[in-house]
């Protein structure tokens, strides 16, 4: 869990100084849009899709209480051999910060991190999920 946990922390830390387009949304309200990439360790591909399955509730309450929507995870091996995450989600809240700092200090987000980030593998110059660059939003 302290793997994912920390991909979550990260992840909020990306998110907060990241320049990302707004997103508007049905009821008028704007969510910033956020993607992002690391690398999965071969090894635990298949626990940590048991960890992220339909079945296992992990952290995604939390997620949702961070005002965290549409979080979605996708994994592909590139030519260079190399399994990748690539992650995707909506912010529709109205205080990042504080909705990261919360979850980064909940119990169960911490633990859950403590599992997940031994198994992925930053990309170089990263200390977790590198964020990527919005090119194209199909309203």
């Amino acid at each position: 869990m302290k793997a994912l946990s920390c991909v979550i922390a990260l992840i909020f830390i990306l998110i907060v100084s990241c320049n990302s387009d707004d997103m508007k949304m049905t009821d008028e309200k704007v969510a910033q849009r956020v993607g992002m990439v690391i690398k999965i360790k071969p090894e635990f591909i298949e626990e940590y899709k048991r960890l992220h399955a339909d079945e296992n509730p992990g952290v995604r309450d939390l997620l949702t209480e961070a005002n965290m929507q549409n979080f979605s995870i996708f994994l592909h091996q590139l030519d260079d051999g190399n399994w990748y995450e690539f992650g995707y989600y909506e912010y529709t809240g109205d205080d990042f910060e504080a909705d990261m700092a919360k979850l980064e200090k909940h119990p169960r987000n911490i633990e859950w991190l403590e599992i997940c980030d031994p198994m992925q593998v930053p990309l170089e110059g990263y200390e977790g999920w590198a964020e990527m660059e919005q090119v194209y939003f199909n309203e």
